[in-house]
């Protein structure tokens, strides 16, 4: 499939070539009249056209474009900043296809690109795929709600200003999440992943954080133990109400957190799910008292694999089934905490899982580098390890330094 992107500004050239080039045949033009006289020599399936261009905007173009017989019917979606009423709707009465304000999300991109490439090689299936446009419009609004409730990354980096977090849903929505507050001088952090993916798992999730929200931010509970066993009554009460037993054995793993700032003791309780510490220059940790020895260690980082209980937080728990630890943390210590998403994903020459092994050697490997670069390492690793294979399951990753 090909695909022609018309921008003048060379680095969103780039940007969307990059996201593009692996799964399509990507050609540019930095302007409109250089675009048409390339779509008339070589017509793509496909258009992604910005408005504000010298010599022939983007209107101006998609007009041509409409108005030729033979180039009418390739796909336009238009790409811009422009995101008023009156500019929407003007590009969808020229005969625009779609329409994404910048900056461009990632997930709507592939998506809506995905659709009309979908609609162009099934046109006489217009109607069937006309609610299959219905429903993916709606999965879009679904995960921009879904997004719109986890931190962001003003108020992540606020609460943790040395730190990361990579989140990439397995489909539209994801039924993994994190949540964050902060009550009194205590930092809490939960990573939680719900039974299963998609709509369904997404659906727990929100659920999860309403209760979160609920607990932490109403209630003004922060400690760990506290806030498993709550989460689990508010599970007890909400699924135990109907005969469905798909829904009755719905719940989550979770590594749910608080960090004092005052004693930098870290409590944690971990539903089927551990928190990883890599600490420099010191070969031991201390947990409730006991000191621990490291599970990895390479270039004088050690890397402490502190598992967490065996079960989930759901209606079959039973009340003594978790157990919070107090880790004593230096000022220097990293705190890593992922769902399984990311260490089970099958990839690799193999067709293996990535395992947890790999993913603690790339972050001892990657010590060295601000959170920030060990993000990119990450996603870039996960990347390459997944190509040619699809994604497994949903992925949340967050890397704090204390």
């Amino acid at each position: 499939m090909k695909i022609l992107v018309v921008d003048d500004e060379p680095i969103n050239v780039y940007l969307l070539e990059n996201l593009l080039k692996k799964k399509y045949e990507i050609s540019t033009a930095e302007n409109g009249l250089i675009a048409y006289n390339q779509i008339l020599k070589e017509p793509p399936d496909l258009i992604l056209l910005d408005v504000m261009m010298p010599y022939m905007n983007g209107f101006e173009l998609l007009e041509k474009i409409k108005s030729n017989g033979q180039i009418g019917d390739i796909a336009v979606i238009m790409i811009t900043a422009k995101v008023e009423k009156e500019d929407v709707k003007k590009a969808l009465t020229l005969g625009a296809n779609d329409y994404i304000k910048k900056p461009v999300d990632t997930t709507e991109l592939y998506s809506k690109i995905d659709l009309q490439l979908k609609l162009k090689s099934k046109q006489k299936k217009i109607d069937e795929y006309q609610v299959y446009a219905n429903i993916h419009e709606s999965m879009i609004l679904a995960q921009r709600i879904q997004k719109s409730l986890l931190p962001d990354n003003i108020n992540f980096n606020r609460l943790f200003p040395d730190s990361f977090f990579l989140y990439i849903p397995k489909d539209m929505v994801s039924g993994d999440f994190y949540f964050t507050s902060e009550i009194l001088g205590k930092k809490f952090i939960c990573v939680y992943d719900s039974t299963g993916h998609g709509v369904p798992a997404a659906m727990i999730s929100l659920m999860g954080y309403m209760i979160l929200n609920w607990i932490v931010n109403k209630e003004k509970f922060t400690d760990p133990l506290t806030v498993a066993l709550k989460m689990r009554e508010e599970l007890i009460y909400h699924l135990s109400k109907t005969t469905d037993t798909y829904a009755q054995i719905n719940g989550m793993d979770a590594i749910i957190c608080e960090f004092d700032v005052r004693t930098n003791i870290l409590k944690f309780v971990g539903a089927k799910r551990p928190v990883i510490i890599v600490r420099y220059q010191k070969d031991y940790i201390v947990i409730n008292g006991k000191t621990i020895n490291p599970s990895f260690e390479k270039n004088n980082y050690f890397l402490f694999y502190i598992r967490g209980d065996l079960n989930s937080i759901n209606i079959e728990t039973f009340l003594d089934d978790f157990t919070e630890r107090k880790i004593e943390l230096d000022s220097n210590d990293r705190v890593y905490m992922f769902s399984d998403g990311y260490t089970d994903q099958f990839g690799g020459t193999k067709s293996k899982k990535f395992s947890k092994k790999q993913l603690f050697g790339i972050i001892l490997d990657i010590q060295n580098k601000s959170l920030k670069q060990q993000k990119l390492t990450l996603y870039n690793k996960f990347a390459d390890w997944a190509i040619n294979h699809e994604q497994t399951d949903d992925i949340v990753l967050v890397g704090i330094s204390v």
